[in-house]
């Protein structure tokens, strides 16, 4: 007899451990999640600091989930996350887990983004959260398909823009998305990741001189005319035949003298944040946009080399991305469709893209198995390494509005092309 208690006893034991560490999955929307555990709710004061809010509620209003913050004690079995469309806070974890959730107070940036997601029925805005197939993970937004209306007008003679008002060819840039990035400080937040519509000129990256001349002896430019697109034109990466970024002609020329791009934006160069560009590179394009994006940001790979800078050009991953979600089951290296599937005709990963124009051009990031070569979109819509940075390629400068920047879209300011975004 006792010895059937003590088999029994046994049994119940291990009933328990295996209910206590079942895994389940909540969404916490303004209640308590339903484990046995603690959940602490910290909230961000306007001073940055945070507090313990007093209630088993989270105030749901004003507030986001800060994903790298919150943290649960058995991490190996909780994971966290957020979901933008529902504004819920997603929980994966044991019954037993204690919990701390850190929620950052809404910038009029992510509230402006997270209208427009609400807003967007054909999906050409989406959230990069867990629960997006292949997307990068970050909780960044992101637009991608083949036109979306992301279009805002910036520069020098925008200033009068309105709605009923034409924004200056040269004004227009398109947004990349909401993303996370590191700034120069090393501080760590999202921020509005923008590009130029067109291709740049030499008029872009160099200032006249007085008397209406042009210098064309820098040893920065060393423009060459190619057939990319009109009035467009292209420029070596590095006249030096050297891939790293901080030492590169086209560096200096977009951002470190009074003939750069920075410089001829005048006042608006005010307007766009000093961040950490990363720039180690990697050594293949044969990889998703998600598995690009992880190297870019160091998720997989040890050593990290960055450069502060305000313009800088397209990472790989910001155009795989850019592309129809489809596509992001492909390599970037088979962005040309070569490799699709014959018998889909709606997978088309270079249609589908807005950031693809039919020309080569360049990406900030280095072959890193090379000293001279680097990545770049090639005219068929792949992602490849085949030219060394002393060939000539398009250039679209790229940058982040600082976070006190907002963007209008009132009074039928609708960010396309006709109507972009006013930036305020």
């Amino acid at each position: 007899m006792k010895k059937k208690i003590g088999i029994i006893s046994v049994l119940l034991v291990v009933v328990i451990v295996i209910i206590s560490t079942i895994v389940i999955t909540n969404k916490i929307r303004n209640n308590q999640v339903n484990t046995e555990g603690i959940i602490a709710y910290m909230y961000q004061s306007d001073d940055g600091e945070y507090f313990q809010g007093n209630s088993t509620k989270w105030i749901e209003d004003g507030y986001i989930l800060d994903v790298d913050q919150s943290k649960c004690n058995n991490a190996e079995n909780s994971k966290l996350d957020w979901d933008a469309n529902s504004n819920e806070v997603l929980l994966i974890a044991n019954k037993r887990t204690n919990c701390t959730l850190y929620f950052d107070k809404i910038s009029d940036q992510e509230k402006f983004f997270q209208n427009l997601l609400g807003k967007s029925g054909d999906g050409s805005l989406l959230y990069h959260n867990s629960l997006l197939t292949n997307g990068a993970e970050d909780n960044g937004y992101r637009y991608s398909g083949n036109n979306p209306n992301n279009f805002i007008c910036f520069g020098p003679g925008s200033e009068n823009y309105s709605s009923s008002g034409t924004c200056p060819v040269e004004n227009l840039y398109r947004i990349i998305g909401y993303v996370p990035v590191e700034l120069s400080d090393s501080t760590k937040t999202k921020l509005i990741k923008v590009i130029k519509s067109e291709y740049a000129t030499h008029e872009d990256l160099e200032k006249d001189n007085k008397d209406g001349t042009v210098d064309y002896d820098l040893n920065y430019t060393k423009l060459k005319r190619v057939n990319i697109a009109e009035n467009s034109e292209a420029f070596y990466w590095d006249e030096d035949y050297d891939n790293t970024w901080g030492n590169s002609s086209l560096y200096q020329a977009l951002n470190n003298n009074d003939k750069s791009f920075l410089h001829n934006l005048n006042n608006w160069s005010d307007k766009i944040e000093m961040v950490q560009w990363n720039v180690e590179g990697h050594d293949t394009s044969e990889l998703t946009a998600r598995a690009m994006h992880n190297i870019e940001n160091d998720k997989q790979q040890g050593a990290k080399t960055q450069v502060p800078a305000r313009i800088g050009l397209i990472y790989p991953s910001d155009y795989g991305f850019a592309s129809e979600p489809k596509s992001w089951e492909y390599k970037l290296c088979n962005y040309d469709n070569s490799k699709n599937d014959e018998q889909n005709e709606n997978n088309r990963n270079r249609e589908n893209n807005w950031l693809f124009n039919g020309v080569y051009e360049w990406t900030i990031s280095r072959d890193s198995s090379y000293e001279d070569v680097a990545f770049g979109v090639k005219g068929q819509g792949d992602v490849d390494s085949s030219n060394d940075v002393g060939c000539s390629s398009g250039v679209r400068p790229v940058f982040y509005l600082n976070s006190n920047v907002t963007l209008s879209g009132d009074n039928g300011i609708d960010g396309s092309s006709g109507h972009p975004y006013k930036v305020r």
